[in-house]
């Protein structure tokens, strides 16, 4: 007989199987795989199975990939630096989303790679024994002893009442060692890989060895062990097809790909209707037009009637003496100090300053059609150019002002708070309309950060009792102000106590 013999029992009950392992553990016997037909609580813990370690695996992955997510997000923010407003360089709230995604992708990969180790998955080696009726509802324990213990194994599983009973040495040479116990988790087997040919009655193990294969150990081991390289070159097969089929699928589904806004150009041979439509979208958004000429209250309301003359694209023209339509229109809006209407005061700015030569006239272009004739066409544009258009190569127009610079290069607060008619709006020291909240003592009432906010977003918020003006505020001033002048404005306000 060898020096290691193995002991397989078969029991009908979960409770004998428990009482087996435990009667095993206490007298010693540490080399125990038990087999179950479906996962057991009572037989994990008779193992001494303790909690997975796993969970360590997905903690840690978790936390770096939160930290990971952190980092790259702030290096990229202070590696390409983007100023906007004056708003703070990193912002940590605005990189919780991308932090919690790499926290779930690399916990999930963590997780998976932590499965593989402690589960020492693939399992290459063959399993220690196994029979079918472990899947049908019976329980075994399988015990690996000294040849002078046996008898005192054998008992141990008698006295627990088992159906069967058998000596295997062959599957000793497979048994797990003190540092491996059991195959994959807490000594529960996962699959079967070696069936027995079934069991011999308990009485039988009195007299020779019984239930022994015909081959050598080593030879059964090696075909098992082929077996074993076989059955999961098969698992990795069917997944890598599984993976390549819904690969297939997925690139085989038509994309749906969102059209690249077309890009307007103006030539020389620009069309009335592509000027009408590029000015129109900036007189009614991103020019800013409409916070004083679509009220009737600071400046004349040019989308409607004013004081019986018509609209603007009719009453444009009797405007000044000597002057078209559009001549009196494009110099309103570059000159516009020389052109301001009765019963108004003189605050608005210099378009050129946040729209482009083009972009002016594509708004002039639209003004002449509320209720007129549109007259320009690309010569006026190339003619009061800076060049950019000469000769009837395209310029593009964006959809948006341009960034023209500040109003004013100085640092003192009221001059550029003059500069950029922030006192067409507001009342300061006596002086200025009473459009919007007053600057005097607005610094008691809010703080800097929201007055940053409502300089660079105005449809943030409303001040009480300003809530129907709200969209009447231009949202140019992050173009027309430099961040140190925005500083400078916001600073200034919070003092006025």
């Amino acid at each position: 007989m060898s020096a290691t013999v193995g002991l397989l029992a078969s029991f009908d009950y979960v409770d004998s199987a428990v009482n087996a392992i435990g009667e095993l553990r206490a007298a010693g016997l540490k080399k125990i795989t038990a087999y179950m037909p479906y996962p057991d609580h009572h037989i994990e813990e008779a193992l001494g199975y303790d909690q997975s370690p796993v969970r360590v695996w997905t903690l840690a992955g978790g936390l770096c990939g939160a930290a990971g997510g952190f980092a790259f997000t702030a290096f990229t923010s202070m590696d390409w630096p983007l100023v906007t407003g004056g708003k703070p360089i990193l912002s940590m709230p605005a990189y919780v989303i991308i932090s919690f995604e790499m926290m779930v992708l690399f916990g999930a990969l963590a997780t998976v790679i932590g499965l593989f180790i402690n589960s020492r998955l693939p399992y290459m080696k063959p399993m220690v024994v196994y029979d079918p009726e472990f899947s049908a509802g019976k329980f075994g324990v399988y015990v690996t002893v000294a040849a002078d213990r046996i008898d005192q194994a054998r008992g141990i599983l008698k006295g627990q009442d088992p159906s069967e009973i058998r000596e295997d040495p062959v599957g000793v040479a497979h048994a797990p060692s003190e540092s491996d116990p059991g195959s994959g988790l807490g000594g529960v087997p996962l699959v079967g890989a070696a069936a027995s040919s079934g069991f011999d009655s308990a009485d039988a193990v009195e007299g020779d060895l019984v239930g022994v294969a015909t081959g050598s150990p080593a030879d059964e081991s090696g075909h098992d062990t082929r077996r074993m390289w076989v059955e999961n070159l098969k698992i990795f097969g069917v997944v890598l097809g599984t993976l390549s089929l819904f690969t297939l699928v997925a690139n085989s589904i038509p994309q749906v790909q969102s059209e690249v806004p077309a890009v307007l150009t103006f030539g020389a041979d620009v069309s009335a209707d592509e000027l009408m439509a590029q000015g129109e979208i900036l007189f009614l958004g991103a020019g800013g037009c409409t916070a004083c000429h679509g009220t009737g209250t600071r400046a004349p309301n040019l989308l409607t009637d004013h004081a019986g003359t018509g609209l603007i694209g009719v009453r444009c023209a009797s405007r000044v003496a000597g002057e078209d339509c559009k001549g009196y229109l494009y110099g309103s809006m570059v000159d516009p100090n020389a052109f301001v209407v009765d019963g108004f005061d003189p605050i608005m700015p210099d378009l050129r300053r946040s729209l482009s030569n083009d972009q002016i006239w594509a708004v002039v272009a639209y003004l002449e059609s509320l209720g007129g004739e549109v007259t320009v066409s690309g010569a006026d544009i190339m003619a009061t150019g800076d060049g950019s258009s000469a000769g009837g190569d395209a310029t593009t127009v964006a959809a948006g002002p341009a960034a023209g610079g500040p109003a004013t290069a100085s640092a003192d607060p009221i001059e550029i708070m003059n500069a950029n008619a922030c006192l067409g709006c507001h009342v300061f020291d006596g002086g200025g309309t009473e459009m919007g909240p007053a600057f005097d003592g607005i610094g008691a009432r809010v703080d800097a950060d929201y007055i940053r906010q409502s300089i660079l977003d105005p449809a943030a918020g409303a001040a009480e009792g300003f809530e129907a003006l709200q969209m009447v505020m231009p949202a140019t001033f992050g173009n027309a102000l430099t961040a140190s002048q925005l500083e400078i404005v916001v600073q200034f306000l919070v003092s006025q106590r």
